[in-house]
């Protein structure tokens, strides 16, 4: 009963939480709130592109028995594409993670946080499918825009409990990472969050 009541009350939290984010969206002025809207239909639209490009890559290399070559999709094929987004488009765009392979994808401050309540959110079965909020950063207002990112089965290959990653996998990781904290996952766990950030409007 006790931790129904718990549950109960975590996912309140949660609903109030958004209920804040709807309401302070609603209450831009209409010209800044149509910024907002089509900044989140650019976050999404690029949020969309990174996961497909990534997830057709890595399927490549799996199709081709790559462990190896799945790891250097997974670790280093996966930072070019961004650069190539934000190129494009002005926006920023990355993968992190709390438990990080490639230093590269280490969160920023507002990052963990939100990966926190990732955390949180999944422990509870009550994962948001995204999360953005407006901010001011360095005198300019952002879209900052998040979403989930969970383990599927293909990624257990590189990622999963050590004693189910090959051997030659293993040996990659130690040799290329050897801070890596991306093992132990189970499909279905929280894995880390597509994070955008999209200029709205001139400096303060």
């Amino acid at each position: 009963m006790a931790k129904r009541c718990a549950l109960i009350i975590v996912m309140g939290l949660f609903a109030w939480m958004s209920a804040i984010s709807l309401r302070v969206y609603s209450d831009e002025p209409q010209g800044q709130k149509e910024s907002v809207e089509s900044a989140l239909r650019q976050a999404r639209r690029l949020a969309d592109e990174l996961l497909e490009k990534v997830r057709g890559l890595l399927m490549a290399e799996l199709e081709k028995g790559g462990y190896e070559g799945a790891v250097r999709v997974c670790s280093e094929i996966a930072q070019e594409i961004p650069r190539e987004i934000e190129a494009r488009t002005g926006a920023s765009i990355r993968r992190v993670s709390l438990r990080y392979r490639n230093p590269k994808d280490i969160p920023d401050e507002y990052e963990r946080r939100k990966l926190e309540e990732f955390e949180q959110q999944h422990r509870v079965r009550a994962l948001a499918d995204e999360s953005f909020d407006i901010v001011y950063e360095d005198s300019r207002r952002y879209l900052r825009y998040m979403r989930p990112i969970l383990v599927g089965p293909m990624c257990i290959t590189c990622h999963g409990p050590k004693e189910m990653i090959p051997f030659s996998v293993r040996a990659v990781l130690a040799e290329k990472y050897p801070e890596d904290r991306a093992t132990g996952y189970r499909s279905g766990d929280l894995r880390g969050a597509v994070s955008i950030k999209i200029p709205i409007g001139p400096e303060k």
